[in-house]
């Protein structure tokens, strides 16, 4: 298990060292140029601003991107419960075997965003997850692999997903 969180850190630290620190620095140096020009030639720092502001957006999708992909470590201390505290409704939850509990996070981090809204619970044996709102193919796909690689299965309604898995006897 450390050897995959250990290949996790590295690939994101690669993700931050190429992609999101390469995006700020061009954004930096696209600031100083509209500084210099400033006074100069106002449409050309209109058009250096309208480059920034797309540059900007980029980037903080980037950063985006990769906070979901972190590995929180409240989920290994606390659980998914608290990992998922104030991003989901959560109800009746215990601990369940880590493998269980990272599925079910990075399957809500896979779909969650600002319209997607998600309830997680326990009962009778099983692990539920519904997300309901607008749902990405891809991020459906991945939900699917994740689930059915711990024993769950999903099935998809228009823009309801639901996710169930056995968890009877695994308490931990």
């Amino acid at each position: 298990m450390f050897i995959q969180f250990d290949r996790e850190r590295r690939r994101i630290e690669g993700e931050l060292h190429d992609g999101v620190q390469q995006d700020l620095a061009a954004i930096s140096g696209t600031l100083q140029l509209a500084l210099q020009l400033f006074d100069q030639d106002s449409a050309a720092v209109r058009a250096l601003l309208e480059e920034l502001e797309r540059e900007t957006r980029s980037a903080l999708d980037r950063v985006r991107v990769l906070a979901r992909e972190i590995y929180p470590s409240i989920l290994v201390s606390r659980g998914l419960a608290a990992a998922l505290a104030g991003r989901a409704e959560v109800r009746g939850l215990e601990r369940y075997p880590l493998e269980l509990e990272e599925a079910v996070y990075f399957c809500c981090a896979a779909l969650l965003h600002d319209s997607a809204k998600a309830r997680i619970s326990a009962a009778d044996g099983v692990l539920r997850l519904e997300v309901e709102g607008s749902l990405h193919a891809g991020a459906v796909e991945h939900v699917r692999d994740r689930i059915t690689s711990v024993g769950g299965q999903v099935t998809v309604s228009g823009e309801l997903l639901t996710a169930s898995v056995p968890i009877s006897g695994s308490a931990r």
